[in-house]
């Protein structure tokens, strides 16, 4: 079983602060300190391929978990994709696109396609909605001047 995210939330930020944000990992602590402990990048790759691989620890009801994330800046430059490429939740991806509705406000589209194994069918409301409490404190701190 898949666990299936779309959300879409209007911000009061530039589209360029808004990937900015995004393409932020080492914040991602800082961010979300209730689920995220710790990240390490491992490799960043700068040009046509503009990718970011990163180590994540986090929490999850009280369970530690670890993955290796690749995160690219897709061509278009106004969409993010993120990978779970190894650890819990491996085959997961995220993607996040940007769509500037006026200056200086912007359109975030969230679609996920998430896998936690045996915890997608018990948790798969829990996943749903830290999702959105997550991007609740995203679109918080990017109005926050």
């Amino acid at each position: 079983m898949t666990v299936r995210i779309d959300l879409t939330k209007e911000v009061k930020a530039s589209i360029q602060r808004v990937l900015d944000y995004f393409t932020n990992v080492e914040k991602l602590p800082h961010f979300h300190p209730e689920y995220i402990k710790n990240v390490k990048i491992v490799n960043k790759k700068e040009g046509e391929n503009n990718s970011i691989e990163f180590e994540q620890e986090g929490s999850f009801h009280g369970k530690k978990i670890t993955s290796v994330n690749r995160l690219t800046r897709l061509g278009d430059e106004s969409t993010i994709r993120i990978e779970i490429i190894d650890g819990n939740g491996k085959g997961s991806v995220t993607t996040i696109r940007c769509q500037e509705i006026s200056p200086g406000n912007t359109q975030i589209r969230l679609q996920g396609e998430l896998h936690y194994g045996i915890l997608e069918k018990l948790l798969s409301r829990s996943i749903h909605s830290i999702t959105e409490k997550t991007l609740e404190e995203d679109i918080h701190n990017l109005e926050q001047k």
